[in-house]
């Protein structure tokens, strides 16, 4: 009779600690359909709505703060999924890495589809850094 296999603790530990992840970010998903459920792609003007102080342990978390931007770009990797949006305020860019899975966000919502192009062609590129480069009014959605 064969010898079972060894398996190194640490490929147990790497694949124990894989499926935890795995396992929260379902849950996340599937307690935030608000945001997740919203279909966005890059370069889109998307609207957050993000818990303004206090933290999430804050019973008095009413106050919700609105964040406007382009999204520049989307970056998939688990609990760290994120969206980079750039606006123009006060004719300053501003540009922010928004944690999706993050518990002070609350609401995700599609402003205008493909902004940066104004619907006539459609966006061919994954990250659209070079739209840092533009003039402030090519990507300002937030009006002052």
């Amino acid at each position: 009779k064969p010898k079972p296999k060894f398996k190194s603790p640490r490929k147990r530990a790497s694949k124990l600690l894989n499926d935890l992840k795995n396992e929260k970010v379902q849950q996340s998903m599937a307690a935030k359909p608000q945001v997740f459920g919203v279909p966005f792609r890059v370069g889109d003007a998307v609207e957050i709505q993000v818990l303004e102080d206090g933290g999430v342990d804050n019973p008095q978390n009413k106050k919700l703060d609105k964040i406007r931007g382009v999204v520049l770009g989307r970056v998939n990797r688990g609990l760290d999924t994120s969206i980079y949006l750039k606006d123009v305020v006060f004719g300053e860019h501003v540009e922010r890495k928004i944690k999706l899975h993050s518990p002070m966000i609350k609401t995700l919502k599609v402003l205008e589809e493909n902004f940066v192009h104004k619907g006539r062609k459609k966006i061919k590129r994954a990250k659209l850094y070079y739209l840092r480069d533009r003039k402030p009014d090519e990507t300002r959605v937030t009006k002052w």
